[in-house]
């Protein structure tokens, strides 16, 4: 992004944010709650429009939501939104048709993914906090895109499943997918991150090299 900037009636949500997330990384957005994370994230897929400043994605100014490039991406944005009366795999099932684009077993290989496949015919609404990320995560990723930008993704996990998608996610940087995630407790992000950019009151302070900030904090 260059200079990405959006004001609420006057209010500084994200300013001057100038973000730069490396191929085949994973880049987490570091900052407490509030900070315009989110904000920034539905920026840059367009969910929101800018007040002003540039976004580049692949190489390419995105100026419209319909950008083809959008297509290459695969997102999670605050909490996962499906059909409460639907089971799991109806919901992806929609998506798949509204997409067009994706392999015959997507399905059933994200819900395998995510270790959801035992709870394909269970409902939406029946589904507990951290069974409606992963079905989130899983619908993120059925088409998959290049570019995987996830909001707070383990939120609602337990250990065990925080784990198991910490280890999924660094199995896709191997593979080549990039990844853009936003989190608040460094413990969990420097677990996952190459990168990390640090955001406070909307601005983005600084983006370092996660080698190069073990190396501060060591001399510290």
């Amino acid at each position: 992004t260059e200079e990405l900037t959006k004001y609420f009636n006057g209010q500084v949500g994200v300013e001057h944010f100038n973000l730069h997330v490396p191929k085949g990384k994973i880049y987490g957005l570091l900052g407490r709650n509030g900070v315009g994370k989110t904000t920034a994230m539905k920026m840059l897929l367009r969910l929101i429009r800018p007040s002003s400043g540039k976004i580049i994605l692949f190489g390419k100014e995105c100026i419209r939501p319909t950008d083809k490039n959008y297509q290459r991406i695969g997102s999670l944005i605050e909490a996962p939104g499906f059909y409460g009366n639907l089971t799991a795999w109806e919901n992806l099932e929609i998506l798949a048709r509204l997409r067009g684009r994706h392999r015959k077993d997507s399905i059933e290989r994200v819900l395998f993914l995510m270790g959801l496949e035992q709870t394909a015919s269970k409902t939406f609404q029946k589904f507990s906090l951290g069974m409606k990320q992963r079905l989130g995560i899983a619908a993120a990723l059925m088409h998959e895109p290049e570019f995987l930008i996830l909001d707070e993704p383990m939120n609602g996990l337990d250990p065990i499943g925080i784990c198991e998608i910490r280890n999924y996610l660094i199995q896709l940087k191997k593979e080549g997918t990039t990844i853009l995630l936003s989190g608040h407790v460094l413990n969990e992000i420097e677990q996952l991150a190459d990168w990390i950019g640090m955001m406070h009151k909307g601005k983005l302070l600084e983006e370092v090299d996660l080698n190069e900030l073990r190396k501060r904090i060591a001399v510290m």
